[in-house]
């Protein structure tokens, strides 16, 4: 049996210029842990919500359905991270990660959801789960195809390519102050509020300089009259959530299924590098349980959620930026930040507050997150690009995942729509290339041997 035991596993991977104020098992008492944990998951709770948000506006659900949709989703989040965290048998890489909505599944979610009704959607994503937990013994033994230049690769694509959600955000994307003064004013605000705090402060200040951000960018905006409290008023003080809100199984169709199962393995290639990063980046041993661990919660948590009216759910990318940033990579303040998420689910009035947080305000706090991201993604390959195969892999990688984030709308249409969700996702599709470009080229010592073997079979051709 695999032990899976933390404490006294040594730190052995360097996790380059990041050096954290909390380790990975350390515990700062009650106050802090909630304080970092509630900090832990505002910065994603937006990214959590929106994926709910965007299916009940695509799909026109009505004001009870979107609760209950958001809620479910929220459950999931919380069950999932607290799992992520401290682990339940096989369950869970017991690292700091955050469980949040992966948006590859909107698309699916809302096809199946136009056919066959909201039911079927979640039914799909209640097989789904159990599949990928089914396959995820399989993908634990698959850490020697992340060498340090794939794991860096990873973790720059997805800092660079989540800039985009960043930026829309701090330009007020979509909203009346799109690109207004007031809206430019407070991203930069947020992003000269991390500055400083990282910067000048120490220890526990600095540790919450993300919530410290938040906090002020949303006193500023009260001030200023941008929020609209009436959704607070409005919002219960508890919600009751019910199994099957939509009703019982019911039989997504074979071509449903298989769009749901294309996006848990994109979701399975993307979490294996997040795995992969935060353990690097936590300096602990990236064994192959715990990619098991995580792969397994990505499936249990997705119909855990479902099962309560939710999304397909994913381990966060945005962790390394957090960690990097704060410096806390306590899995046990994650956990606390977990029951964080459940709260919120019971208590729509707490999450109803958190959600007034304007768009410029979390828009500037990501933009420095994400930006952290890939500063770490570049340290890694930093110090592991050693040949020109290496830079080959990184290369292709980066051109082939940011060329697909970059593209027209409709550059994909020619794709049949089942492969199309997995090749459409320039973090997956630069995943993959980095692992197939790293399995499939020679190293240079494997080149040096050819040329060898080639050179004695014409020097002995020639002898005869």
């Amino acid at each position: 049996m695999t032990d899976t035991s933390e404490s006294t596993e040594p730190a052995t991977d360097d996790p380059g210029f990041t050096r954290l104020e909390l380790q990975i098992n350390d515990y700062p008492g009650p106050l802090k842990t909630v304080l970092f944990g509630i900090q832990h998951v505002m910065v994603m709770f937006t990214a959590m919500v929106g994926g709910p948000l965007i299916v009940s506006r695509l799909l026109d659900l009505p004001a009870d359905t979107r609760v209950e949709l958001i809620t479910g989703t929220m459950i999931g989040c919380g069950v999932g991270t607290m799992i992520s965290a401290l682990g339940v048998g096989f369950l869970g890489p017991r690292l700091p990660i955050v469980m949040g909505v992966f948006y590859v599944f909107i698309g699916p979610v809302v096809a199946i959801g136009e056919t066959a009704g909201l039911a079927a959607a979640m039914t799909a994503l209640i097989i789904g789960g159990p599949i990928q937990l089914a396959w995820s013994p399989l993908i634990g033994r698959m850490r020697r195809f992340f060498p340090a230049i794939v794991t860096g690769t990873t973790i720059l694509l997805i800092g660079i390519c989540l800039m985009k959600v960043g930026v829309n955000l701090a330009t007020g994307l979509n909203t009346t102050g799109f690109g207004q003064p007031v809206t430019l004013g407070l991203a930069v605000l947020m992003i000269v509020l991390i500055i400083v705090i990282s910067s000048y402060t120490r220890g526990f200040v600095r540790a919450l300089s993300l919530i410290a951000a938040m906090v002020i960018g949303y006193l500023v905006s009260a001030a200023l009259g941008l929020l609209d409290f009436a959704t607070v008023k409005d919002a219960p003080w508890v919600a009751t959530p019910k199994p099957f809100p939509y009703g019982g199984l019911v039989w997504p169709g074979i071509s449903g299924l298989i769009a749901i199962l294309i996006c848990f393995i994109a979701t399975t290639v993307e979490v294996t590098g997040d795995t992969l990063a935060v353990c690097r980046i936590t300096g602990v041993r990236a064994e192959n349980w715990r990619i098991r661990g995580t792969v397994a919660n990505d499936g249990i948590s997705s119909a855990i959620s479902a099962v309560f009216g939710g999304m397909g759910l994913t381990s966060y990318s945005q962790n390394i930026g957090v960690i990097s940033l704060t410096g806390v990579g306590s899995r046990f303040v994650v956990a606390a930040g977990g029951g964080f998420l459940l709260l919120m689910a019971l208590i729509p009035k707490v999450g109803a507050t958190i959600s007034l947080i304007p768009a410029p305000v979390l828009g500037g706090v990501l933009i420095v997150m994400f930006g952290m991201v890939a500063s770490v993604g570049v340290n890694i390959i930093g110090r592991n690009l050693k040949t020109r195969r290496d830079a080959l892999v990184v290369a292709c990688a980066l051109g082939l995942g940011l060329g697909i984030q970059v593209a027209p709308p409709n550059a994909f249409d020619a794709i049949p729509p089942e492969v199309r969700l997995l090749t459409s996702d320039g973090i997956v599709m630069g995943i993959l290339t980095a692992l197939f470009l790293n399995i499939v080229l020679p190293h240079d010592s494997e080149k040096r041997r050819g040329r060898r073997r080639s050179a004695a079979r014409g020097r002995a051709r020639h002898s005869r």
